[in-house]
């Protein structure tokens, strides 16, 4: 018995896994992502005789590396606290408990078909529908009144860290600073806080049926989101996988067909940021914002146990090789118009 079918067993009743449909008799399939940044084990259960799984388990690789599950978890409850219960299209919260030096955390299983590459190119234009009313249901955490220092708390303090995890390298410092240049007319505007997903793109989504999304893993979001950044990010995604762009160049020629001028992304987003009550002429500093943002997630996530026996230069090569990394960088080249 693994360490997953043995937590579930001795917490059967505490995690009342009966209301969700699990007998005392299961299956449990291991799923280990090979992603650089992926830092957790991934378990699939099956109830006895069924085809289709009813939770989700995510335990950490490295013992005590904790902090990606824990923010998923208050993540999530926090979205459900925010909705007054549960919220179409994203897992609930069955519990999330310290065993040694690791929290399990254990979910209600999303369905659907996953949101691939290929199920994009074969209709784009749902696809896109279903991320626009996805992210419209995101709520604003704080109205733009309220929401001081957005600024640091949502812009440099990522940056830093990105540019502290690899102090020796020029072109981040570089980026870093210019990135601030092209975003100083932000500055001196206030603007909302967004409950922030930060990775809708594949294989965190699903499209059930009737052609909603549902998104898994939530340990990138955050309370204090940028307006327009999910789907600026969502809709770069759809737009690669509409033309099959799986190169970094190919992936720079679909943000320019994106969000160059005339880009077809321009105004799903523009009508977004109306929606938020954000002025729509700031959108080209928020693009710049959304892919400086994303690069600068690698800081956390090449900062668990498993990347910190890298050398330096692999973790420089891990930063400038992100697809993340390329788009910010083409970004701030392009300027603003």
């Amino acid at each position: 018995m693994n360490l997953i079918d043995h937590v579930l067993h001795e917490r059967y009743q505490e995690f009342g896994l009966d209301r969700h449909g699990i007998g005392r008799d299961w299956t449990s399939v291991l799923l280990t992502p090979q992603f650089v940044t992926s830092r957790h084990v991934v378990a699939l259960i099956y109830p006895a005789g069924e085809l289709r799984a009813r939770l989700v388990v995510k335990v950490p690789r490295q013992p005590g590396d904790n902090k990606g599950v824990q923010r998923e978890a208050d993540m999530l409850r926090t979205l459900q606290s925010l909705h007054s219960g549960n919220v179409a299209g994203i897992p609930e919260v069955v519990a999330a408990v310290d065993v040694g030096d690791h929290t399990v955390l254990v979910e209600t299983a999303v369905h659907g078909l996953q949101l691939d590459p290929d199920r994009v190119a074969t209709d784009v234009a749902d696809a896109q529908r279903a991320g626009n009313e996805f992210v419209a249901l995101l709520p604003t955490t704080r109205p733009a009144s309220a929401n001081t220092d957005w600024y640091g708390r949502t812009v440099a303090q990522p940056l830093q860290a990105l540019a502290n995890l690899v102090p020796s390298e020029p072109e981040v410092a570089s980026l870093v600073e210019r990135t601030h240049q092209l975003l100083s007319p932000l500055r001196s505007v206030q603007l909302p806080a967004v409950f922030e997903h930060a990775d809708l793109s594949h294989p965190n989504i699903f499209i059930q049926s009737d052609g909603s999304l549902q998104v898994v893993d939530w340990e990138r979001s955050s309370i204090d989101g940028l307006p327009g950044h999910d789907l600026v990010f969502y809709l770069q995604y759809v737009g690669e996988s509409a033309v099959k762009a799986f190169a970094r160049e190919q992936q720079v020629e679909a943000f320019d067909a994106a969000f160059g001028p005339s880009g077809w992304a321009l105004a799903p987003v523009r009508n977004e940021l109306r929606r938020r009550e954000v002025d729509p002429d700031l959108l080209p500093a928020l693009v710049i914002a959304t892919w400086a943002r994303s690069a600068a997630t690698l800081a956390y996530r090449l900062d668990g146990p498993q990347s910190r026996g890298q050398s330096e230069a692999q973790v420089r090569d891990a930063v400038v090789n992100d697809r993340d990394y390329w788009l910010w960088r083409h970004a701030v080249e392009r300027g603003l118009p």
